[in-house]
């Protein structure tokens, strides 16, 4: 007979007010005007009697190191659960609020008044989980999705994460009280013309799973490895402007309710979770890309922007040479941005960047974070070396340092390199990192 755990789940609406500004796409004109679907922060708690761990989704583009910290913080001063034990957990919805600054929203204004706000409902969210708990079942594991997430770096559009890992919360009554879904797949069906707020499609996925388990089933979807993977339109046309006019609503409803149909067929498949949850944290230093000095940077740009401000004189508004106009000057304010930061930077040439990973096994189920926006085959080699059953990925963990392309990646091929911060060493020794967490996890196995 399996033990049980205790497990509490909670949510808190975090919908931003008519007239936000909304992160996402540098292209985006216009604040929000609409209310697609409220905005959540989700909270599981769980909890093996000596060990609990928090994880909480939140519906936003992501979250800061500063803010993340702050929360985390809070959370613990609040509850009691070490701050090594929370992972928050952005969905990565590029149709949500502005919660920080970075490569694509350089001169954004943001609401601090809203940030606070939203802070504060994501530890209340974690508290009201944390009081809600009861003795539960999980199960876990790896369940295959087709036609979903699409490469949007290659021709081919592979690879992709076959796999979303799911985890259900049942009650003593066998009912549901909770499901995780984790899958790696950029939420942006909706272009920089949306101006109304939405999830996306997880949105629909959420909305078609407690069609099916029912209403008391809270939905939790935890974004994976998506840096290089979204639903099939191309990063660099979509970066300046250009949508393709299949990313309409009726889309993310399609392709929300595949996964879902997924996640359902593949539940009697999952593994009931030994009753264990050990938690191990690691942190490393990635190297920072080197840029010329900030001044060369910004002649750069003005050069870039006053060759597309010619173009556009001319009338020539969607010809070939006005898309590489756009994408010069994006590339070149991206990269001047960067410039800026590595100057400011600590430390000596080559400069670094500290992140932290967590790794969390809940019975034979591991659960690592990445601190960003990871390249898919950094997932899949460590899924591939790793001891356990299930391995699955929190993207967009207690921080955002931008893209994580793997080795080999090439900027030719899509603006994420460029719209990466750290250097091409990076991918090897996150996952250096990710092995050593897992090791350390296997060797205290039973």
């Amino acid at each position: 007979m399996a033990l049980e755990f205790r497990v509490g789940v909670h949510s808190e609406i975090i919908t931003p007010p008519l007239g936000s500004q909304m992160a996402g796409f540098a292209a985006r004109s216009g604040v929000a005007q609409g209310v697609h679907d409220d905005l959540h922060a989700r909270a599981l708690v769980v909890d093996d009697g000596t060990t609990i761990v928090a994880l909480i989704s939140v519906e936003i583009i992501g979250i800061d190191r500063e803010l993340a910290d702050r929360v985390r913080e809070e959370i613990c001063l609040r509850t009691g659960i070490p701050a090594a034990h929370i992972v928050i957990s952005a969905t990565h919805t590029h149709c949500g609020p502005a919660t920080f600054r970075h490569f694509f929203n350089q001169v954004q204004d943001l609401d601090t008044s809203y940030i606070d706000v939203l802070g504060k409902r994501i530890v209340s969210s974690v508290e009201h989980a944390m009081a809600k708990r009861k003795r539960s079942r999980l199960r876990a594991g790896l369940v295959p999705v087709e036609q979903v997430a699409v490469n949007r770096r290659t021709d081919d559009g592979k690879p992709i994460d076959p796999y979303a890992g799911v985890l259900i919360v049942e009650e003593e009554n066998g009912s549901p009280s909770a499901i995780v879904v984790c899958y790696a797949c950029h939420p942006t069906v909706l272009g920089p013309n949306t101006l109304s707020i939405t999830a996306d499609f997880p949105f629909f996925t959420a909305e078609y799973l407690k069609g099916e388990l029912g209403e008391q089933t809270e939905v939790l979807f935890f974004n994976g490895a998506e840096g290089d993977l979204s639903i099939g339109h191309k990063s660099n046309l979509s970066a300046i402007g250009v949508i393709d006019p299949f990313r309409t609503f009726e889309k993310a409803r399609e392709l929300g309710r595949r996964l879902a149909r997924f996640v359902l067929n593949g539940l009697t498949q999952l593994s009931v979770q030994e009753f264990s949850v050990t938690v191990r944290t690691k942190r490393i230093r990635l190297p920072l890309k080197h840029y010329e000095p900030l001044e060369k940077m910004t002649k750069h740009r003005e050069e870039s922007m006053k060759h597309l401000r010619r173009l556009e004189s001319q009338g020539n508004s969607a010809n070939e040479e006005m898309l590489q106009a756009k994408q010069a000057v994006l590339f070149d304010s991206i990269e001047e941005y960067y410039a800026r930061l590595y100057d400011e930077a600590d430390g000596n040439d080559p400069k670094m960047l500290e992140v932290e990973m967590t790794a969390i096994r809940i019975g034979q189920t591991v659960l690592i974070t990445f601190p960003g926006e990871a390249f898919v085959d950094i997932a899949l080699d460590i899924r591939k070396r790793s001891g356990f059953p299930t391995t699955l990925f929190l993207g967009l963990s207690n921080d955002y340092i931008g893209y994580i392309p793997n080795a080999g990646a090439s900027a030719s091929e899509g603006y994420e390199v460029v719209a990466a911060r750290v250097n091409a060493s990076a991918s090897k020794l996150l996952t250096d990192a990710a092995m050593d967490l897992l090791r350390n996890l296997e060797e205290r196995r039973f």
